[in-house]
């Protein structure tokens, strides 16, 4: 076979990562209502941008040394976050505390 052959395929690796981010979109929306009945609206304004990241380049973007790069991108400066957010400790405790319920098993959110 030739190239000609293989010109409609996709590449294996762009394959397992457009299912990879559809699985993690689905972990998304389905765990969605036990992280985001906050009152704070920046703050979920803030985490709905940190899933959107997720969702398309990977769980790398949960990790917490990314939390500062994730802020600047959003609000130019950490310090200006803090200022809108409602403090870095917040913002700690949201980003850390979705995650917990992100990766929770379908059982455990119904019991």
């Amino acid at each position: 076979m030739g190239r000609a052959a293989d010109a409609g395929t996709v590449p294996r690796e762009e394959a397992q990562g457009a299912r990879n981010a559809l699985t993690r979109a689905g972990r998304v929306e389905s765990h969605r209502p036990q992280f985001m009945p906050m009152d704070d609206t920046g703050l979920q304004q803030f985490l709905d941008f940190v899933l959107a990241q997720y969702v398309s380049q990977g769980v790398g973007e949960l990790d917490r040394e990314k939390l500062g790069g994730l802020l600047e991108l959003t609000y130019q400066t950490v310090s200006d976050a803090a200022d809108q957010l409602g403090g870095i400790a917040a913002i700690r405790d949201a980003f850390v505390g979705f995650q917990t319920h992100l990766y929770e098993p379908e059982a455990e959110r119904k019991a």
